[in-house]
């Protein structure tokens, strides 16, 4: 698993320096969970969609109770893959 120091690592080695690669995907992220929590789509043409799909509420049982119980609507991320990032990772491709 490739954690944030690492991807920032692999960034360095791209040519930019530790403090820049971390600066610059800091703000990628904070700028992307902005838009989201907007209710915005964040879509990067070949790589992917991000979105925010809403939840129902529904019943569910609770498992130690088997109590009947009422999961409330929710707001949650979503990723889905685009046409480019799958067909590289089912070939194997990687771009320059």
């Amino acid at each position: 698993m490739v954690q944030r120091d690492d991807f920032i690592e692999r960034l360095s080695k791209k040519g930019y320096t530790k403090h820049d690669a971390a600066v610059i995907m800091d703000d990628f992220i904070r700028t992307l969970e902005e838009a989201l929590v907007e209710g915005e789509s964040v879509m990067f043409r070949g790589f992917g969609t991000f979105e925010v799909r809403e939840r129902v509420a529904r019943e569910a049982v609770a498992p130690r109770t088997k109590e009947r119980i009422v999961i409330p609507a929710y707001r949650s991320p979503h990723f889905t893959a685009g046409k480019l990032l799958k067909r590289e990772i089912k070939e194997g491709l990687i771009r320059d």
